[in-house]
């Protein structure tokens, strides 16, 4: 127990909690007495309540040390030559005194060391501490469910592209489709009546006066094999949105899509030529749609574990004519050379997903012929402009927790494509884990 403290102490003066302030915390909501009471009468409490409880405490995490080594190949220009260092994990702490009360909360931390030859010097980063979440759940009679506080949300049913996702702080990262992203500083209030599921998002992520407060309600039910989903999205001075989300399957296929309307764009776009951004379109509707579908097999041998999995995405604030964003990445990267102060007047974020139509795919075969090799191939292209990203990772054999792998990565596309750049180019890299692990 006195390990758990400590632990939990830990954890939540480095959100810079002041220490008086956790002191009366800590003897309002989890007091000695309480948990004595709890281990004298688990065994009384009904099976489901006292499955929850679970001593009151769970903590854990994991741990990832990695080293890559990399050379870029660029067009016209000397190779690049890189390593990196890189090393970081999780914390989580689960406090659930009572069945009806928990408190979760979640760090992430990173740091990271990069060499490279041929480009720019040497980079750094320190340790960094982040928050990923810090939460509580909490009910009503056992019939409104609430959690209040920053929280990861599974909002859409998006493998590689998913525009119904206006929740999350962070991105659906298309060549990295698992990784988990930031969530909302928010309180979820969820109504379960039957097989229906009734949600209220509150969003409180930079808002400064209650006028910003964001509001996103979902309802999701299920029709024969199907789910679907229906939700919106509202806040002062952004567009306003509606969607629709179902998952369903045909087969051994599991398949999904999403629609979204929107009544303008939080997006600055070009005009005909880069020196007129920005242009904000308010009133005009924008529509975006997706559907995909993912297959998985494995034989009775372990010969063919194949995953895969195929996306299309029509993002309705594309442009029609890509010359338009073109000339403005052109010009964007003159002023970085020219003028860097007016280089940073350029949201980053208005010049990706600058196409009409997206294709991403996956194709992964693990234990390949019931070896310790596996493979996996990622796709992520941009139609429109007809340019794209490719990368192929060969894992190898591990020995003890030592897991190797090789593979390589390419873009393609012209000039100033969202994916082209400005030059072609072609990276092999070989990397290790050491150490890594769950605790």
């Amino acid at each position: 127990m006195r390990n758990k403290v400590i632990l939990l102490a830990v954890l939540f003066f480095s959100l810079g909690v002041r220490g008086t302030a956790w002191a009366t915390d800590f003897d309002d909501l989890f007091g000695g007495d309480l948990f004595v009471e709890l281990e004298e009468e688990q065994g009384t409490l009904p099976p489901e309540e006292a499955l929850l409880v679970q001593d009151g405490w769970d903590y854990g995490g994991n741990y990832r040390f990695s080293a890559n080594a990399s050379r870029t190949l660029v067009e016209g220009a000397d190779p690049l030559d890189n390593l990196g260092v890189s090393l970081g994990g999780q914390l989580y702490l689960d406090a659930r005194p009572d069945p009806n009360f928990r408190v979760f909360g979640k760090l992430g931390l990173s740091s990271a060391v990069n060499k490279q030859r041929g480009g720019r010097a040497n980079a750094q980063d320190p340790l960094e501490i982040s928050l990923q979440e810090l939460f509580s759940d909490f009910n009503y009679e056992n019939k409104v469910f609430f959690r209040a506080g920053k929280q990861n949300v599974k909002w859409g049913v998006g493998y590689f592209f998913s525009p119904a996702d206006v929740i999350n702080i962070g991105r659906l990262d298309p060549l990295d489709p698992g990784a988990e992203r930031e969530g909302p500083v928010a309180l979820k209030v969820h109504y379960p009546r039957g097989s229906t599921n009734y949600y209220l998002y509150t969003l409180l992520d930079d808002v400064d006066v209650i006028s910003k407060v964001a509001l996103a309600p979902k309802m999701e039910f299920v029709v024969g094999g199907t789910e679907i989903g229906l939700g919106g999205f509202y806040q002062k001075d952004k567009a306003p949105r509606g969607m629709l989300t179902f998952s369903s399957s045909l087969g051994d296929f599991a398949i999904f899509g999403e629609a979204v309307l929107s009544k303008g764009s939080d997006k600055a776009f070009a005009g005909d030529l880069p020196f007129h951004y920005p242009v904000y379109k308010k009133d005009q509707l924008f529509f975006h749609t997706t559907v995909g579908a993912r297959y998985s097999h494995d034989d009775p041998e372990g010969l063919f574990n194949l995953t895969a999995a195929a996306q299309y995405y029509f993002n309705g604030e594309g442009y029609r004519k890509q010359e338009e964003v073109q000339n403005l990445r052109k010009y964007y990267g003159l002023l970085l050379i020219t003028n860097p102060a007016e280089a940073a007047k350029i949201r980053l974020t208005d010049l990706g997903s600058t196409g009409r139509h997206y294709l991403g795919a996956m194709v992964g075969w693990n234990k390949l012929l019931n070896t310790k090799l596996s493979v996996s191939i990622f796709l992520n292209s941009n139609l429109s402009d007809q340019s794209g990203t490719v990368s192929a990772t060969l894992s190898l054999p591990p020995i003890s927790k030592i897991s190797p792998s090789i593979g390589v990565a390419f873009n393609y596309g012209g000039e100033a494509t969202e994916f082209g750049g400005l030059a072609k180019s072609t990276t092999v890299f070989a990397s290790v884990t050491l150490g890594s692990g769950s605790f």
